[in-house]
């Protein structure tokens, strides 16, 4: 009898959980901003849950069942993003903000969502507004970056069970740390959290990134290089400091990176140091193309795995680009994702004015 009820309890719960999560969205666009909106979902792929069209008084609604609580985004038929917002069984609305944008609310998940991501975006605001000439703009910096991270901490504690507290997990807190950090926060979510398909996937995503953190080893792997095959061993670990450069010529970060790539590599080329950057395009005509009308003259190499081989990129668990690693001349990781200044001022430390 034990064993009956055993079984009934979890045919019920599994039986609940079939049932999915049922969305009802109504939102109001600025005029003539769209004739079609999409509500999407970022799993393996990007999929879509749901289209509407909008209306003549520019309203629309969507409807649907998605199988469990996840992040989503409402998309015009131009694909812009309009806003992102989190599935729950209550009745929200879109609606256009003054400041620009717009926001779902009316449910009690995302309404309190809103409120943090509204904390977080002040102090992000702070930030962007110290001036060099500001009285302490370093201590004020420091300041209110402590500030944001105890924000977002709070913000995930307080919601290790639900989808707020998994999103912010996901897309900011994990973000600065450690893979044993991320194995450490991960415990802290309920049961059912952990069970959602995001987090399943980054339970398997921080195995990949503890194998890439500083003080590992660089992982080997085969390269198509402008010049025909090779391999990260060839270059990495031959006594050279290597910047492995994750990068793709649609992506405009990326390509804003380009102008201080070819400044540092034509200042530290000589003193012993390469860039070995791996491109996610697709095209390989158009990549060569790009390669050489941009002056990029370190060694170049096209993420196109043959079959059966893993393409560089997830070897290395990215999960967006622009990402580098910086690979010390015994082939050590020793940072990651430097950009900009900070880039500059580590290869300062390392090789010098």
């Amino acid at each position: 009898m034990k064993y009956f009820f055993t079984y009934l309890i979890l045919a019920l719960c599994l039986c609940s959980c079939d049932k999915g999560v049922k969305f009802e969205i109504d939102g109001t666009l600025a005029d003539n901003a769209a004739s079609e909106v999409y509500l999407v979902v970022e799993n393996s792929t990007l999929d879509t849950l749901a289209t509407a069209t909008v209306q003549r008084d520019n309203t629309f609604q969507l409807r649907g069942t998605v199988e469990e609580p996840t992040t989503a985004f409402v998309c015009d038929d131009n694909g812009n993003a309009l806003t992102i917002l989190l599935i729950e069984e209550n009745r929200l609305h879109i609606k256009p903000l003054a400041e620009g944008g717009y926001q779902a609310e009316g449910g009690p998940i995302n309404d309190k969502y809103n409120i943090i991501m509204r904390r977080l975006s002040d102090v992000a605001r702070q930030i962007s507004e110290i001036s060099p000439e500001d009285e302490s703009p370093e201590e004020a910096y420091e300041s209110l970056i402590f500030k944001y991270q105890d924000i977002l901490s709070a913000g995930v504690s307080s919601n290790l069970d639900n989808i707020i507290g998994v999103e912010l997990f996901l897309s900011q807190e994990s973000r600065s740390m450690t893979a044993e950090d991320m194995r450490i926060r991960m415990k802290q979510f309920s049961p059912k959290m952990r069970r959602l398909s995001a987090m399943v996937r980054f339970e398997e995503y921080i195995e990949l990134y503890a194998k890439t953190e500083i003080g590992q080893p660089f992982l080997d792997a085969p390269l198509r290089t402008m010049a025909g095959r090779s391999s990260l061993s060839k270059i990495c670990g031959q006594g050279k400091w290597v910047l492995l450069d994750f990068w793709a010529s649609w992506c405009e970060p990326c390509c804003e990176e380009i102008p201080l790539l070819r400044e540092l590599y034509s200042k530290y080329a000589l003193k012993g140091f390469e860039i070995c950057s791996i491109s996610l395009d697709r095209d390989p005509q158009r990549w060569r193309t790009f390669v050489m009308q941009n002056q990029m003259l370190w060694t170049n190499a096209l993420d196109l795995p043959r079959e059966g081989e893993t393409a560089v990129v997830e070897m290395y668990g990215l999960q967006s680009i622009p990402a580098n690693f910086l690979i010390s001349p015994d082939g050590k990781i020793v940072a990651r994702n430097l950009h900009g200044e900070d880039l500059r001022h580590e290869l300062e430390h390392r090789l010098g004015h």
